[in-house]
């Protein structure tokens, strides 16, 4: 770790904790922890929040966006989090993740990365933190710059260095607040007993957000042979959508 990096973590860190033990909300404790970061780390808006639309937009922290237009896109949060499966699943292993490091220019992945996530949000570049505790993902840090490829390795790694404390503290005012949450484990799988073995690892592969020709080469089998699975999936969960299916076979599969 250079010298410069150890210096800004530091203080970050001693900042971080004043306010754990000073902040009279789990909302003040994120609306203070986004400031935090904003001297750390550029940025032109951030959500800090469980990004799940069954947790009231209260308990959340938001910088530098409409809330109306925010308010108006967490009927799509869902259908995001299946789009964006890639960035969560990446976000889920190291900690942090950002779009350069997920979505290449010119790769199908990222034009869905731009209809989806940068026509809700209006900004091309995002860098998304968990905060896990006992394997589960409890909320998230989404940090928004409106220049492309806008969050360096200094800066991921700045935010992973601060990110126990974080966690740690948010976890605190969760439970002082008796706020509403909605973790997820980390590695999301399918126990549905109504599908077969091939048919819950396909139900994955959905969850990363993987489309049927990714599925098809993880798998070893034909886009046609996938989709022709989906289909019957699709039909034996009741589903209309991708991201239903994984709401109702993977969250609240029957087991």
């Amino acid at each position: 770790m250079s010298a410069d990096r150890a210096t800004t973590l530091n203080d970050a860190r001693e900042r971080l904790d004043a306010l754990a033990l000073e902040a009279p909300s789990l909302r003040a404790y994120r609306e203070g922890a986004l400031a935090v970061l904003a001297t750390k780390i550029a940025f032109d808006a951030a959500i800090f929040h469980a990004l799940s639309p069954r947790v009231p937009l209260e308990t959340g922290a938001f910088v530098g966006l409409d809330m109306k237009t925010l308010t108006a896109s967490r009927a799509r949060w869902d259908d995001l989090a299946v789009e964006l499966g890639a960035l969560r699943d990446l976000a889920n292993r190291d900690g942090v993740a950002t779009d350069r490091a997920v979505f290449a220019p010119g790769t199908r992945a990222r034009a869905r990365f731009e209809r989806t996530f940068v026509r809700t949000f209006g900004t091309p570049s995002v860098c998304i933190a968990h905060l896990v505790l006992r394997g589960s993902v409890r909320a998230a840090i989404v940090l928004l710059s409106r220049r492309r490829g806008g969050f360096s390795r200094e800066s991921v790694a700045v935010l992973k260095g601060l990110l126990p404390a974080i966690s740690v503290a948010d976890a605190l005012h969760e439970r002082l607040d008796g706020a509403r949450i909605a973790a997820a484990a980390v590695r999301l799988t399918c126990e549905d007993e109504r599908l077969t073995e091939r048919q819950r690892a396909i139900v994955e592969h959905v969850a990363m957000g993987q489309r049927n020709e990714d599925i098809a080469r993880a798998m070893g089998l034909s886009a046609n042979t996938v989709r022709n699975h989906l289909a019957r999936i699709f039909a034996r969960i009741g589903a209309s959508n991708r991201a239903e299916l994984v709401r109702l076979a993977v969250f609240t599969g029957s087991r």
